[in-house]
């Protein structure tokens, strides 16, 4: 299909950019060597996408990768969601690149009151090396301003899943960055599994996300191989750990040198360039 299915009934008409010209809704950014385009391409329906592409080499940090966002960062409570094909990095090892759609608040003030910075946001994350596995976060506090290799205090929960198997590999609300899992809270880690897709492979298959941001719920969710709605997380854990703050919606590629995942570290820098593929992109009007 061309385009996601908007879930949120209670909701606004919805707006789904399908990248016919220059988008009234979105604007884009290109890192050094990157470039951000609509190309033509089998996998759509109208054989059109917009290409997020990073080129080789880039710097690290999503600030040196491409980017697409919303004109408007006001978007707060509602239903958004993509159907992307994420970066593809076959041949050139354990690449550390990550395909993210998600919500972003700029305001970094302390709103909640617990002396941290504030870094609302809910992501949903593909790592280049891991393109079966779906990592899908909500934040709410980041403090980077910590001395070099002093523990950085956030307030975040993630789940990492194995779509293939439909099996649970992560569900864990953390205080400190790669730190220790707290004590697990009763909604925090709910469905206990999801469908499996067999076969799952986001970097060669055009894939649907999508997530329902409520001031009590966070719910993500995707369709399988017969287009049924598979949840993959419904967050109904502690409000205190959902953003509350209007956020843009974003989705972007770039590199990173840090991140370790379940499978061993997965940080090395692409030496050609690499992209994604999103076919169209809905948010609330």
């Amino acid at each position: 299909m061309s385009g996601v299915l908007f879930a949120n009934s209670a909701a606004a008409a919805p707006v789904t950019e399908h990248w016919t010209g220059e988008s009234p809704y979105f604007y884009r950014t290109s890192a050094p060597g990157g470039t951000v385009g609509v190309v033509s391409m089998n996998g759509p329906d109208d054989g059109r996408a917009l290409q997020l592409r990073l080129g080789a080499r880039p710097g690290t940090g999503p600030g040196n990768g491409v980017e697409i966002s919303s004109n408007e960062a006001t978007y707060r409570y509602g239903t958004y969601g993509t159907r992307i094909r994420t970066a593809d990095c076959t041949g050139q090892g354990r690449l550390g690149v990550v395909t993210g759609t998600f919500t972003y608040s700029t305001d970094h003030s302390d709103g909640n009151g617990n002396g941290l910075p504030d870094n609302d946001e809910i992501d949903i994350e593909v790592l280049c090396a891991q393109p079966h596995v779906v990592w899908l976060t909500i934040w709410t506090d980041y403090d980077g301003s910590v001395a070099p290799g002093q523990p950085i205090p956030v307030r975040k929960i993630s789940r990492a899943i194995d779509m293939r198997t439909g099996k649970v590999l992560h569900n864990c609300y953390m205080v400190r960055l790669g730190g220790d899992c707290q004590p697990e809270l009763p909604g925090e880690n709910s469905p206990a599994s999801v469908t499996p897709v067999p076969g799952f492979d986001s970097s060669t298959q055009f894939r649907t996300f999508m997530f329902d941001w409520q001031p009590d719920s966070v719910t993500f969710w995707g369709y399988d191989d017969s287009g049924r709605r598979n949840v993959l997380w419904d967050y109904r854990g502690p409000a205190s750990r959902i953003p509350d703050k209007p956020s843009a919606f974003m989705q972007n590629v770039w590199h990173t040198n840090e991140w370790d995942p379940l499978d061993g570290p997965a940080r090395e820098q692409p030496q050609t360039a690499v992209s994604a593929y999103v076919d169209s992109t809905t948010l609330p009007r």
